[in-house]
């Protein structure tokens, strides 16, 4: 039977998938559930469910890698004012609460978690770890980034300053979208990519992970 943190096969045969929706008045974290007939259908529905909902308040932020990258998307965090605490998992600096291969330990007292590294093939590799063990990946957009509501952004994404996504543009799953880029209307990014400050990805691309910079 294939399982992983907060998602279980129940009696009646369908996949149950936790997500966290909130805290009480004690602080204890409250779970919403979305169901299945596979494993990965309740992931899906819990990914899309997450996605829809309002911006998660009070609840922590836990960032894979304290490099330049996770120290931008720390500052980014911090600005959208919805993280109650941001802090980081990280093998080798010592403001890290932990090291990465603990990442489930966290998963209660962070529930929202994003991997923050510039390799493709590690951060892909962080987002499915965070995923199978049951943590919220959230799309953070700076303050200062022009998105269109039309645009199709997938979890675990990071838009920075003074970006642009426009009309009808698809962003893949973990990507990074660095400062002053341009993804221009209707282009698309496959899962994991990569596009570097001021770089322009022309209307109606397409783009994989392998082919960014």
């Amino acid at each position: 039977m294939r399982r992983g943190s907060n998602i279980r096969q129940r009696a009646d045969g369908r996949f149950e998938a936790r997500y966290a929706k909130g805290r009480d008045k004690q602080g204890r974290i409250i779970y919403g559930c979305c169901y299945g007939r596979t494993y990965e259908e309740a992931a899906q529905k819990r990914e899309e469910t997450v996605l829809k909902a309002a911006p998660i308040r009070e609840l922590n932020l836990l960032i894979l890698g304290a490099g330049s990258h996770g120290h931008e998307v720390q500052e980014l965090a911090q600005s959208l004012n919805v993280f109650r605490t941001v802090a980081f998992l990280d093998d080798v600096q010592p403001e890290a609460v932990g090291p990465i291969r603990d990442m489930a330990r966290y998963v209660d007292a962070y529930p929202v978690a994003i991997p923050a590294v510039g390799d493709p093939a590690l951060r892909s590799r962080w987002f499915l770890e965070l995923t199978a063990a049951g943590f919220i990946l959230p799309v953070l957009i700076h303050p200062s980034a022009a998105v269109s509501p039309s645009a199709e952004i997938g979890a675990g994404t990071v838009v920075c300053a003074r970006a642009t996504v426009g009309l009808g543009a698809r962003i893949g799953k973990g990507c990074i979208i660095a400062s002053g880029a341009t993804i221009g209307r209707y282009a698309e990014l496959s899962d994991g990519c990569h596009i570097d400050c001021g770089q322009v990805v022309a209307a109606a691309a397409r783009m994989a992970a392998e082919g960014s910079t």
